[in-house]
């Protein structure tokens, strides 16, 4: 097993990463999500080598990354709905479940003979593809069953002996922000669906570290300054993601703050959304929105969702993930959307993430 930096000799790395591929060998790789897991798809002794290491067996579909959707088509047969996604969605951090065309190796697609489609927002993904010039696989770099891996030293400290000796290659890019696996989109039938929620966008992100209710305080209040240098002709959309007890009640509440709201401000979890008039040169609405319990498209047009972000507007939306690509889609077109993500490290840590809208 070699391990070699990509940050040293990029073109070289690339090179030796696509002839360890193409001799039918496993290497692990940099994504925009998490590390990978790549092999040619279309080679069978490499899928098995693959379904070996990850303890899985064949009929859980293995999605692929391919460098276009000129690619796709050789692989899936896309309908009108799923083009419109590839146009809308793609490069990013989804993956768009389509029928296979049986043009992969036995144990990629699923049973139902569906695959699943990655353009990542990834130049290391897309340059290695595009060398190779066939797709390689995108599965996460961990066992069946256990959490994606953001840097070398997670994924292979747990690993046997025996695990390492099946990884012929190793590019090293350091430690990647802690992106959500990509968002999984069923377009088999004439009704979209949501197989698994990741992050909705990617990066840039940058990264600090609260490990008091305070420090995540300070990183709203932080974020708030930087947030109203964009002005207030479009809405403001803090987007907060993160599991419960995370810390996005506590930011929602340090905004309200900066804002100057002396009220105390509660949960919306039961009401759905809470708003708050202000008596501010910039904002004249505050809206605390929790979509927990939001799940139809049906629901959000009931409490017309979209019709809240209008200029003068400032918003915090927890559990954002809900809302679906559509909803998200054109949020994102009415409003400055500024996305931000909790990760519970312990008790009293959390690592939170943010990325501003280009």
């Amino acid at each position: 097993m070699f391990i070699l930096d990509i940050s040293k000799n990029y073109d070289s790395v690339l090179q030796k990463a696509a002839e360890t591929i193409l001799a039918g060998n496993l290497i692990v790789f940099p994504s925009d999500t998490v590390y990978i897991l790549a092999v040619d798809p279309t080679n069978q002794k490499a899928v098995d080598l693959l379904l070996s290491f990850k303890n899985r067996w064949p009929g859980k579909a293995i999605s692929i990354a391919v460098s276009d959707i000129k690619m796709a088509k050789k692989y899936v047969k896309l309908d009108e709905i799923a083009k419109n996604l590839y146009r809308q969605l793609l490069p990013g951090p989804f993956t768009i479940v389509s029928p296979g065309l049986h043009q992969v190796a036995n144990g990629i697609e699923a049973e139902n003979g569906s695959l699943g489609i990655r353009i990542p927002q990834s130049n290391y993904i897309l340059d290695l593809v595009k060398l190779l010039g066939r797709p390689i696989t995108a599965t996460s770099a961990n066992l069946s069953g256990r959490t994606p891996n953001y840097s070398l030293s997670s994924f292979l400290n747990p690993l046997s002996q025996k695990k390492k000796d099946l990884i012929s290659l190793i590019v090293d890019a350091g430690k990647l922000p802690r992106n959500k696996p990509s968002t999984v989109i069923d377009a088999l039938g004439s009704e979209i669906k949501i197989l698994r929620r990741g992050d909705l966008i990617t990066g840039p992100y940058q990264t600090l570290i609260s490990k008091s209710e305070s420090e995540t305080a300070k990183i709203a209040k932080f974020l708030y300054k930087k947030a109203i240098n964009m002005g207030n002709k479009k809405a403001i959309v803090f987007s907060l993601s993160g599991d419960l007890g995370s810390g996005k009640t506590v930011f929602s509440r340090s905004i309200g703050r900066e804002l100057g709201i002396t009220q105390k401000i509660l949960s919306p979890t039961f009401v759905l959304y809470n708003q708050y008039p202000l008596n501010n040169s910039l904002f004249n609405i505050f809206y605390h929105f929790d979509l927990y319990r939001l799940n139809t498209e049906t629901e959000y047009e009931e409490i017309s969702f979209l019709s809240h972000f209008l200029a003068g507007t400032i918003s915090c939306l927890e559990w954002p993930e809900n809302m679906g690509i559509s909803f998200y889609q054109q949020l994102k077109k009415k409003a400055n959307l500024i996305t931000v993500n909790f990760i519970y490290l312990d008790d009293h840590t959390r690592e939170i993430s943010f990325s501003f809208p280009k």
